[in-house]
């Protein structure tokens, strides 16, 4: 049975947390407050601190206002300094300029003693005025969460596809829907890439992270993002090189790198052309 897009997503995140009592606790207080399913919220949201593979991930980010809620628990406070580095590293990301991190305590950083429920629940209230305002201050800039994000209806809409914008998309049929085309089928294969219509020389490539023929690498170096593709089949992969080899700085591709995301959803992310 296939769910709406919102319940789906909605239930995933919850049930992601279901383990961290009192942060599911709060999350789901701070949803059920605002009572706008036109504000989109993320857990557990990943950010990339620095070249060398260390991360954070933030209990709660609005991406619509650039907002990320934390809860502190005991672990947070004896944590304090590492939590204010961690802060900052944040503020440094180009992509979320200016964000602003509120964050709810459920104890006392001096005593450690806990608060009261009508305590917690005060601070709950205030971050739910501050989501609030910040919608409100917005005004028409506000993005509201588009029921059919990421379809080919909302990016025939929006006649464009971005890197900066997070751009993806569910299959690669979807992405043929948006060029009013198909991919291909091969009995129960499908085709990794198909042709855009009416356009030369410019394909729309879609490989997947985990593939029976195919072994598929992401790698970032630098500034720079890279695709590594190689046949398990040696024969299959020297016709695949020799063919494009034969094409090199003669086709365009619009490439997008399949893979699960945190979420257990099946996306297809939208990466640079590749010439």
């Amino acid at each position: 049975m296939e769910y709406d897009y919102k319940l789906d997503y909605i239930t995933r995140l919850l049930r992601k947390i279901r383990n961290k009592r009192f942060e599911a606790y709060v999350i789901q207080r701070i949803w059920d407050l605002l009572n706008d399913d036109s504000i989109r919220f993320v857990t557990q949201q990943y950010f990339k601190r620095d070249e060398n593979g260390e991360y954070a991930l933030t209990d709660l980010y609005l991406p619509q206002i650039n907002m990320i809620v934390e809860i502190d628990e005991g672990q947070h406070i004896a944590n304090e300094h590492e939590d204010a580095l961690r802060s900052e590293d944040i503020k440094q990301i180009k992509a979320v300029e200016g964000v602003c991190i509120e964050r709810i305590a459920l104890c006392d950083k001096n005593t450690l003693k806990a608060f009261t429920m009508a305590e917690v629940h005060q601070q709950i209230d205030d971050v739910v005025e501050k989501i609030k305002d910040a919608v409100e201050q917005l005004g028409n800039q506000f993005q509201p969460w588009d029921d059919e994000l990421w379809t080919p209806e909302y990016y025939k809409r929006k006649g464009y596809f971005r890197v900066s914008d997070d751009d993806y998309i569910k299959s690669i049929d979807d992405a043929a829907a948006v060029f009013d085309t198909k991919a291909k089928h091969r009995g129960f294969l499908r085709a990794a890439g198909f042709d855009v219509p009416n356009k030369e020389n410019v394909i729309v490539w879609c490989p997947a992270k985990d593939n029976k023929q195919w072994s598929n690498k992401l790698e970032e170096e630098g500034d720079k993002t890279f695709i590594y593709e190689s046949n398990n089949d040696s024969q299959k992969r020297n016709e695949h090189l020799q063919n494009h080899v034969n094409k090199a700085g003669k086709e365009t591709r619009i490439t997008f790198f399949r893979e699960k995301d945190d979420l257990g959803f099946n996306f297809t992310n939208l990466l640079e052309c590749l010439k």
